[in-house]
């Protein structure tokens, strides 16, 4: 049975979650992942998602995630199916949005408009290719991210990644690899200073087979590929990766590509921000109609946010006007939906982006994840909230332990646990410490 006929009979979870299908905490709703493949989303697209989510799971709106994924949460268990098959009526897969395989890889949101920039997009689709035609596909112990640059400042966040790419000066590309967070984070290390893109594609497919091979199949708490990394050192883990790289090399018919500059066309940018990561269908329809009308090009990025690129200024529609020069403030969905969450990450969200304001918060970014796996990546942020339960004042009640000084994945820098404190008390505590 494929696993697509799995998905649609709703039989098993394994195939499911493969397919980006997630049981919430509410017993029969599921959630849906729609994997965006470097964050682009057409305007068709878009709209489509938006007449789904407003058919099968109305008044809950979409949430976009930290891998420029989609959402729709609230979904029937009865609708799972017929959720899947729409999506697949409008172009879109949801192969790898969940589950023990490749991630849906992230893509720097504007790294073909900006000056010395390239579209790395199509190196980012050769791995991809390559990795999704590989024996060691269905044979992963757990998840496996990549992330890719093409304007050499870390806008993929790679060292949060098992395998982050980013792109030099001089053309070639830069590996970090190794990173993941979790219970207990830990950054990348850099692993090759210069690859070419033939280099690249043979990098991710021997790693991934280092993966396969390696990887703790009795403990996923200890099943990614940094953990392969500790337990071997990292200089072991070096010799162990280069070894199968060179067996790609080997192994694979790659094409050298040449990857197309900035042309400077799209000079204007905008960013609507939507600090609970949510966006109600009728906005993204509203905001499908507006880009359609007007050619301008659609990137989810990686903080919740949706950049906009166009040739010509960008003058949004009113309804949309209030999701500009908002505060970057990043949340999963905590204990409303996720299985695993321990805090209202949604409502202390909301609370910061209105009073987290001025120029102390610009250009921050704020991420509150509702349990220790850091989802929202608060432990590389540069304010990290990681939701608990604690007894303060003599109370059992929803805490938080802030952190800060991370380097948002950009740096090897995680951020530094300082207090606990109640999530009553965090809006307070930010605002006193930041004066």
């Amino acid at each position: 049975m494929s696993c697509t006929s799995v998905l649609l009979t709703g039989t098993a979870i394994g195939p499911q979650r493969l397919l980006g299908t997630y049981p919430q905490r509410q017993e029969g709703q599921w959630m849906q992942r729609i994997p965006l493949f470097g964050g682009r989303i057409e305007p068709h697209q878009f709209k489509a998602i938006a007449a789904i989510a407003r058919r099968f799971s109305p008044g809950t709106p979409l949430h976009l995630t930290t891998r420029q994924d989609i959402e729709l949460h609230d979904i029937s268990e009865l609708d799972v199916g017929a959720v899947y098959q729409q999506l697949s009526l409008a172009g879109m897969a949801t192969f790898g949005a969940c589950g023990d395989c490749v991630r849906n890889m992230t893509i720097g949101t504007g790294c073909e408009f900006i000056p010395g920039g390239v579209d790395i997009w199509p190196l980012a689709k050769l791995v991809r290719d390559t990795l999704f035609n590989s024996p060691a596909l269905f044979a992963l112990p757990r998840k496996f991210k990549l992330s890719f640059c093409g304007c050499g400042q870390g806008c993929c966040r790679p060292f949060v990644n098992d395998l982050g790419l980013i792109r030099n000066p001089d053309g070639t590309f830069r590996a970090i690899g190794a990173g993941s967070l979790g219970a207990r984070p830990e950054t990348g290390i850099e692993l090759y200073p210069a690859l070419s893109t033939q280099e690249v594609v043979w990098l991710a497919a021997g790693a991934m087979d280092l993966f396969a091979a390696l990887g703790d199949r009795d403990n996923r708490r200890k099943a990614r590929l940094r953990h392969v990394r500790q337990r071997l050192g990292d200089e072991a883990f070096r010799e162990e990766l280069d070894r199968r790289f060179e067996a790609a090399r080997h192994r694979l018919a790659v094409p050298e590509l040449t990857l197309a500059g900035s042309k400077g066309q799209h000079l204007y940018r905008t960013v609507l921000q939507f600090v609970t990561g949510e966006i109600s269908a009728d906005e993204a329809e509203r905001l499908a109609e507006f880009c359609r009308d007007k050619a301008i090009v659609i990137r989810i990025n990686l903080t919740h946010g949706i950049e906009l690129y166009s040739r010509e200024p960008i003058t949004l529609p009113a309804e949309l006007v209030r999701y500009e020069n908002l505060p970057c403030v990043v949340a999963c969905p905590g204990n409303d939906t996720c299985t695993n969450g321990l805090t209202a990450c949604r409502k202390l969200a909301a609370e910061l982006a209105t009073k987290l304001t001025g120029p102390s918060w610009q250009g921050k970014t704020i991420a509150i994840s509702g349990c220790p796996n850091h989802c929202a990546q608060s432990a590389v942020a540069d304010i990290g909230l990681c939701g608990c339960v604690k007894t303060i004042d003599g109370i059992r009640q929803e805490a938080y332990q802030i952190y800060r000084g991370g380097g948002n994945g950009r740096t090897r820098r995680l951020a530094t646990a300082q207090e606990t404190v109640s999530a009553e008390q965090v809006a307070a505590r930010l605002m006193s410490q930041s004066q």
